[in-house]
């Protein structure tokens, strides 16, 4: 067995334990059975109801928050099946007094108390009691409310970060990372059983940075740590090729070209010495990364070095934002199993070697198409181009039309070998029902390519793996809506997130009953949560602004999004509930609480809250979840504001109740969204 083979096989061992033990933890695990929960129970109670009197199968009732001051009643029940079935005349003259009936009947009596209709609209008002044992659910649920097991039977794999070795991190990375952690949760959150994944780019290109090291070692500046020298290996390459591609005369080089050129390769003095030391690091790179692929101990040591050393730098990154991923794996570790997908496919059929005569026909095609006027001219080229360049290379035809390339016209690995052998691995390993890739819009064509290659390869299958590409918007510029550069971006970051924590330091500290320890950490979580959840609230879809030129601009606009407010807000109904220093005393039964309207609107958003993650889950989107969470810290400041709970030690044990039931509900959503709230601030 060669290197490789051995470091990934004690890898897979590691792996192999990892999946057992998160197995286990999983079945032990006892989540609140989503339906079971109070708004979900009334609907489903609503809808057996009426369903039993219809008669015709089963009726999904559709249930809508409403303003009880404003419309008279708590939640709007709307009835599409039977609208459909008879229109809305004869729904009201035929349907209604019977639904209505059924509604003021005996049965509802515990959460309905009263019900108002205008034309076809039927608006229910909720009684006390229903909201008091709602709320008394909260509290008893603690920690897990708002979880569920409505995904118990699913097994998702989530990939996000995949930052690099060699490269610095980028303003994609930083959003990757945090959308990714936050969708894990919310499947966690939901009873799946999650598995976050880092996955390197530790191989691809590698024979540059094995050969670019050892030839530059002894050049470059001494106060360069190894990880900045692996970068800076990638700086010179990026360098060569950017000059032989310009093929420009050599004395109308930059200055920034011609530094790096002084210092690597003080001899060159022409362009055709440039381009000869490029082709001659190229043909040794291409041999050192043959090397590493075959497995050779001296390539297989120094490449490993040379992943810890960019690991260790991530991983500054990473603790920063108090992000945690169950495998942090490379490349590395798929290309065998990609390697022999290559191989099956190819002895299956599924594969071919793309030859001059499968060129020509596509060719020809290519022609034929541009003729009836599908394309134009320079998309013809294009696409001429890139058949001739594909030559030699093999590939896979899928029933679009479209080529994925598996393997190069050299006979070397590709990325795409290795997520190949990553979804065939994977799938072996851990059985999933979900495959999510965050990863940004540029790879919208590269992932649906990958993805329609696995199920028609039969590595993944169709009618039980889901596969999901949740692409991002980058950091962009606010002044000039560019998107921001590599190095900028991730140092502005590094540097808000620095500020930040400064920032809310100082704010923080005015309290002066906060130990440091206390401060420190309160601080860093607002922080945190600052940046996170003004990247949340917006549609991840979409841009986000920073504005490069004033980072306390900055900061004070992520401190407005919202998150330190809903921290505040949660904090602040812990405190009460901190001063009332007892256990809370049970109240069920309570069947008139004085319960006004704009208690029913808060408590109705947070029994809203188990149905908006789980459809934020399914819908891999997290920004109308938070926005719920903002909604009920704007409520219930209101209500802090209008309602005593304590008042000289005595409490008013409903209110304390609500208060507890949002604390809760605070707490516990904006932990899935990666907001941890402080003790104390």
């Amino acid at each position: 067995m060669d290197a490789l083979s051995k470091h990934n096989a004690l890898r897979r061992c590691e792996i192999t334990t990892l999946r057992d033990e998160k197995l286990a933890a999983h079945a032990a695990r006892l989540l609140p059975d989503f339906n079971d929960y109070p708004l979900l129970r009334l609907k489903e109670r609503i809808a057996d109801a009426l369903s039993r009197r219809w008669n015709k199968g089963r009726l999904q009732p559709q249930l809508e928050i409403i303003n009880r001051e404003r419309f008279g009643g708590d939640l709007s029940l709307k009835l599409p099946q039977l609208l459909e079935d008879r229109g809305p005349k004869e729904f009201i003259r035929t349907d209604l007094p019977w639904i209505v009936e059924i509604l003021k009947g005996g049965a509802f009596s515990d959460a309905i108390s009263a019900v108002r209709t205008t034309g076809m609209y039927i608006n229910l008002v909720l009684s006390d009691r229903w909201f008091v044992e709602s709320a008394q659910k909260v509290a008893d649920l603690g920690p897990l409310y708002g979880m569920s097991d409505i995904q118990k039977k699913r097994t998702v794999l989530v990939e996000y970060s995949s930052p690099n070795v060699a490269k610095v991190l980028h303003a994609g990375h930083i959003r990757s990372t945090i959308i990714g952690d936050v969708l894990a949760n919310l499947h966690d959150a939901c009873g799946a059983l999650v598995y976050r994944i880092n996955h390197i780019n530790d191989f691809g290109g590698f024979g540059f940075i094995l050969e670019g090291y050892r030839r530059f070692r002894d050049r470059f500046p001494q106060n360069m740590s190894n990880s900045e020298r692996l970068v800076e290996v990638y700086r010179i390459r990026r360098t060569l090729e950017r000059l032989v591609q310009a093929d420009k005369p050599f004395e109308m080089i930059d200055e920034d070209d011609r530094t790096v050129l002084a210092r690597y390769f003080p001899h060159v003095v022409d362009l055709h010495t440039i381009k000869s030391e490029y082709q001659d690091f190229v043909k040794a790179s291409d041999a050192h990364f043959a090397a590493l692929e075959a497995g050779e101990v001296e390539e297989v040591d120094l490449w490993s070095q040379m992943v810890q050393w960019s690991l260790l730098d991530f991983e500054q990154f990473y603790s920063g934002l108090n992000i945690k991923f169950d495998l942090i794996l490379g490349e590395s570790f798929y290309f065998a199993a990609g390697d022999a997908v290559v191989k099956e496919s190819l002895q299956s059929g599924a594969a071919i070697r793309y030859d001059q005569a499968a060129a020509q026909a596509d060719l020809a095609e290519n022609n034929a198409i541009l003729a009836r006027g599908e394309i134009t001219e320079a998309e013809m080229e294009k696409r001429a181009d890139q058949i001739r360049k594909d030559i030699g290379a093999v590939v896979i035809r899928l029933s679009s039309g479209e080529r994925f390339i598996v393997r190069r016209t050299d006979g070397r690995s590709i990325y795409s070998t290795r997520d190949l052998g990553a979804i065939r691995l994977r799938y072996e390993l851990f059985r999933p029902t979900d495959m999510i890739y965050v990863v940004g819009e540029e790879q919208r064509l590269y992932f649906s390519q990958l993805f329609k290659t696995a199920y028609a390869i039969g590595i993944a299958p169709r009618d039980s793996l889901r596969f999901r590409h949740i692409y991002f918007g980058f950091y962009v510029d606010a002044r000039s809506g560019r998107k921001l550069s590599s190095r900028d971006s991730v140092a502005n970051v590094n540097q808000l997130l620095a500020m930040s924590i400064g920032h809310f330091r100082l704010r923080t500290s005015e309290r002066g009953d906060l130990t440091a320890e206390e401060l420190d950490n309160a601080a860093r979580q607002l922080a945190v949560g600052s940046i996170v959840f003004n990247d949340l609230k917006q549609d991840v879809k979409g841009p986000v602004e920073i504005d490069t030129t004033n980072l306390d601009s900055t900061i004070a606009d992520f401190e407005k999004s919202g998150g330190a407010y809903a921290v505040y807000t949660a904090c602040r109904a812990r405190s009460i509930l901190r001063k009332y220093g007892a256990e809370l005393p049970r109240i069920e039964g309570v069947r008139d609480a004085g319960i006004d309207a704009q208690e029913a609107s808060l408590l109705l958003k947070i029994q809203e809250m188990p149905e908006r993650l789980a459809r934020a889950t399914e819908e891999s989107n997290p920004t109308p979840f938070i926005r719920l969470l903002l909604e009920i810290a704007t409520t219930y400041n209101s209500y802090y504001n209008r309602v005593q709970v304590l008042n000289n030690g005595t409490a008013d044990p409903v209110r304390l109740l609500f208060t507890k039931a949002v604390t809760l509900c605070l707490i516990n959503g904006l932990r899935v969204c990666h907001i941890e709230c402080p003790e104390k601030i």
